[in-house]
């Protein structure tokens, strides 16, 4: 489970790089000043961050339901190879979840200031942009929560039996609740005020959420 939490502070450490860019928006009257390379840049890479947290944790919460739920499993796949092949293909994966994040933002110039935010959008990107949203951020979110489940209501029912605390197993299961925690806290807002906006566009109501 190290490997994943490594993986998990690279990605938030490269999302940290591109904060000073947004926050030089924010003191400029929403104005961006960083150019266009950096617009989509900037942008992308909170698009990764954001699907590589979720799988990753999606990851671990199925590394602790193996451990705990299927020891003989999890005895046999759960390597540091098979994690690193694992967080690779994580990698990958939301490197090509981001794009359509990249290929959509770009700089638009009104009123005498530059803005950073996205293209015109079609009623097809939309639904595409939905699909993404639930398939790739609510669906593990909701994977998660289940394997979070299952393992409380097993361990209630260990420890009822038992009498008894593994501190290493409940360490280990504390660091990644609060890891979700802060993820859920963090994301969870931003992804349902996006679906929102999303839906009220899809029903051709005005909204006033442009993304980041």
């Amino acid at each position: 489970i190290d490997i994943f939490i490594v993986n998990l502070a690279a990605s938030d450490f490269i999302f940290l790089i591109t904060l000073p860019f947004w926050v030089d928006m924010e003191v400029s009257d929403e104005s961006w000043r960083a150019g266009s390379f950096l617009c989509k840049a900037s942008s992308y890479v909170i698009s990764v961050n954001m699907y590589c947290s979720i799988l990753l944790l999606t990851c671990m919460s199925a590394d602790r339901y193996l451990a705990i739920m299927h020891p003989s499993i999890a005895r046999r796949i759960r390597t540091r190879a098979y994690s690193r092949a694992l967080c690779i293909c994580v990698w990958l994966v939301s490197c090509c979840l981001g794009m359509p994040t990249l290929l959509s933002r770009e700089l638009r110039k009104q009123y005498g200031k530059t803005y950073c935010t996205d293209k015109a959008v079609t009623e097809v990107k939309l639904i595409m942009s939905l699909m993404l949203l639930i398939l790739a951020f609510f669906f593990p979110l909701l994977s998660i929560l289940t394997f979070y489940c299952s393992i409380t209501k097993r361990l209630c029912v260990h420890y009822q039996k038992a009498g008894k605390r593994d501190k290493k197993l409940r360490k280990s299961i504390k660091i990644v609740f609060i890891v979700v925690a802060a993820f859920v806290v963090s994301w969870v807002p931003y992804n349902l005020f996006k679906l929102t906006a999303i839906l009220l566009r899809l029903l051709k109501q005005p909204d006033c959420f442009t993304g980041t």
